[in-house]
């Protein structure tokens, strides 16, 4: 039988793999997830583990709070918070700046720039969308207002044509559509 080494698995808390992740977000610009693993003492791929499963709160579910709150993913801000980091954002000129910016809140840069060009889109696309709607509903308005008057014609036409047969049924007296005249002198 081969003498095989025998692996030991470290059983790491939550507290401390939340810590870890923090440590991950709040880095100091140049310094990698690497770096950050290897001063914990664990292995990357196991810290990249730990940030996946803080983005699909694996890991802030019964976590203890005692060290803070943990703020939500970005993916998972509301529309407000983005914006609100977007403008702050703006006032930053250099890129050092705004990456450490980006560390203290726990996004990228790249999220800043997403979530710039989506506002911009949404807002352009909005206008432009609702003033093709609107133009669109007020021509089938227009249109639908015409069919009806056409119609509202149409009707009183039929009624005053019921009425006039109506009368001459009586007057003249007929079968259907033909009319049986008699002078009334020849009776």
């Amino acid at each position: 039988m081969l003498n095989m080494p025998t692996r030991i698995v470290t059983q790491y808390s939550k507290q401390f793999k939340i810590e870890a992740v923090k440590k991950v977000l709040l880095r100091r610009y140049g310094t990698s997830i690497t770096s950050v693993a290897h001063s914990l003492d664990i292995k990357v791929s196991t810290l990249h583990g730990w940030i996946k499963a803080m983005k699909r709160k694996d890991l802030i579910e019964d976590a203890p709070t005692s060290g803070g709150s943990i703020e939500k993913s970005p993916y998972q801000w509301s529309a407000k918070k983005r914006f609100d980091s977007i403008l702050e954002a703006s006032k930053i000129l250099q890129k050092e700046d705004l990456a450490e910016y980006c560390r203290k809140k726990g996004i990228f840069p790249h999220h800043l720039e997403k979530w710039k060009a989506e506002f911009i889109e949404s807002f352009g696309k909005g206008r432009s969308d609702d003033l093709i709607e609107t133009k669109k509903l007020k021509n089938e308005l227009k249109n639908l207002s015409f069919e009806l008057q056409r119609k509202e014609k149409a009707l009183a036409e039929t009624a005053a044509l019921l009425v006039l047969k109506k009368k001459a049924t009586n007057l003249w007296g007929c079968e259907g559509d033909v009319l049986k005249w008699t002078p009334k002198s020849r009776q």
